[in-house]
């Protein structure tokens, strides 16, 4: 689907009425429709759907949003998908009805010999769980700088380009205050006592090596050092070296959130605070 023919089809916000979004790389153990409490998540044959992509088994129904593109909206489903477990669904199109609205061609996953995509699986055990989850996390704001970079990390052509994405979206989380300098240590400190929190002093030390050495080759490559860039990739391919990053952007994003300070700096810094100088005050 072109973009003129997008245009020929334009619909008034105010007509759209319930958005249809087909779920690429989506699959569950059980062939039923899931109620996330309005929205659902049904079959394809459940639907009047034609023209979508091979392979998709299922899609979201869900009614638009007074005052917000339906692209937002389909930004919002596909970060919850992404913050519930380590795998992408896949989607860039929307319809109302049977006719297609918007398209997003630049919200395409790239797969080479560097990168792979699991199948997103959703099982009947994780379902009860994920309808929790969609509740919680589905007003998160698309906005927000680290949600933003977490999202469309992995729409980037280049891994390079995915991999300083997910370390900006730690930085900007972990290092509120910037401007006081010190930035890698503020990442790696503040990373290693949150993301380690509850874990065994070996655990939070490897956290604590693994931010350093992300934030130097972030560093590395923003500088076009390509020497350090080498030394440090160690020959891995560049999933290997973006998972574990990918990991900690997501488990750092939805501790904010539940933390309720994901869009506020001061509040974060101050809650960074009472965790390295005062653990015993968090619950």
């Amino acid at each position: 689907m072109v973009k003129s023919e997008v245009k020929a089809e334009k619909v008034n916000q105010m007509d759209i009425g319930k958005l249809t979004i087909p779920l690429e790389n989506f699959n569950r153990s059980r062939s039923s429709i899931i109620d996330l409490g309005g929205p659902m998540i049904v079959p394809i044959e459940d639907t009047s759907l034609s023209n979508v992509p091979e392979g998709v088994k299922y899609c979201l129904e869900i009614d638009s949003i007074e005052g917000e593109k339906p692209r937002r909206t389909l930004d919002r489903i596909l970060i919850v998908f992404k913050l519930f477990k380590d795998s992408l669904v896949l989607s860039n199109r929307i319809f109302a009805e049977n006719t297609i609205i918007d398209v997003l061609p630049h919200y395409t996953h790239w797969v080479d010999g560097n990168r792979g995509l699991l199948l997103y699986d959703l099982n009947e055990y994780e379902e009860s769980t994920f309808c929790e989850f969609w509740k919680e996390f589905f007003e998160i704001d698309y906005a927000n700088f680290a949600v933003n970079r977490f999202h469309l990390a992995d729409y980037r052509a280049y891994s390079t380009d995915r991999f300083v994405n997910y370390v900006e979206a730690l930085e900007c989380l972990f290092v509120p205050d910037s401007g006081g300098g010190e930035i890698s240590y503020k990442l790696r400190s503040r990373g290693a006592q949150i993301l380690g929190k509850n874990k065994e002093p070996k655990d939070r030390k490897k956290i604590y090596s693994e931010l350093k050495h992300a934030y130097d080759l972030r560093s590395a490559i923003v500088h076009g050092n390509t020497g350090q860039i080498n030394k440090l990739r160690k020959n891995k391919i560049w999933e290997e070296t973006i998972q574990p990053i990918r990991c900690y952007s997501r488990e750092t994003i939805k501790f904010f959130s539940h933390a309720g300070c994901l869009d506020n700096n001061d509040d974060r810094r101050e809650l960074m605070e009472d965790m390295l100088i005062f653990e015993s005050k968090i619950k």
